[in-house]
């Protein structure tokens, strides 16, 4: 006969081993978990007003549109900031403004240096201020 002694902690072991399982199985970074479901609107401001210049809307100096941007790349867990720049660049309206002079591409390359020592340098899952391509990390999942 099991005593009771003996049933809790087999039944936490069991329970703990579950969740594990489940945790590995889910990718963190999906946008609406770690990453917020719009991210990072001041870095897709600085993306646009770096690559494309100035064009419409209220004028804020680069600098404080960088800061802000920053501000809120820190936010996200380093783990996630390469995703949160990605999800950026997939949620801007029609994937970004491709028209001269400014292209989609362009803006991709920059957002994946917003991390960077001459950007905000922040840590990413690399454990250093680097992403890889947008959309090459991050993910637990295939």
């Amino acid at each position: 006969m099991v005593s009771w002694s003996s049933f809790i902690p087999l039944s936490a072991a069991v329970l703990l081993s579950v969740l594990a399982a489940a945790a590995a199985s889910t990718n963190w970074c999906e946008p609406g978990l770690v990453i917020p479901l719009d991210p990072l609107q001041s870095c897709r401001a600085y993306v646009v007003r770096r690559t494309c210049g100035l064009r419409r809307g209220p004028f804020v100096p680069l600098p404080v549109v960088k800061e802000r941007c920053c501000r809120e790349l820190e936010d996200i867990v380093p783990y996630c900031r390469c995703g949160a720049l990605r999800t950026m660049m997939e949620s801007m309206p029609g994937g970004g403004l491709d028209t001269p002079p400014c292209s989609w591409q362009g803006q991709s390359d920059l957002a994946a240096t917003l991390v960077s020592e001459a950007e905000c340098n922040l840590p990413t899952i690399h454990g250093r201020p680097f992403c890889y391509a947008l959309g090459a990390e991050g993910t637990t999942t295939d």
